[in-house]
């Protein structure tokens, strides 16, 4: 797999040694939009694979992507999140008993 994936990225390089300027471009644009077009379980199917590649070439210049950040990070939203809502909760709690020791004493007045 890493002897294909070299291949390719020795013709990619010359790909792109020999375009202009506006080859270039074009050749990233069209790569953007077909990336655009993959669905989701491709694109992180990739980066695991991509992730591996670093891993067997070796290059310490390549950084890899690390997905359990971003797991780490939507657990702490979801706890913010939960402690927003039980403060709510209990602001609500504290009006309700607020209303409720208005309409007693206006019930007294009477």
């Amino acid at each position: 797999m890493i002897r294909a994936f070299n291949k390719h990225y020795r013709k990619a390089i010359d790909l792109i040694e020999n375009a202009s300027t506006s080859e270039k471009m074009e050749i990233a644009e069209r790569v953007i939009e077909w990336f655009k077009e993959l669905s989701e379980e491709y694109i992180i199917s990739l980066a695991m694979f991509f992730n591996e590649v670093i891993d067997d070439l070796g290059d310490d210049s390549l950084e890899k992507i690390n997905f359990k950040m971003k797991r780490k990070k939507r657990e702490k939203e979801e706890e913010e999140d939960e402690e927003e809502d039980e403060e709510e909760e209990e602001e609500d709690l504290e009006e309700d008993e607020f209303e409720e020791g208005d309409y007693d004493e206006d019930k007294e007045d009477f």
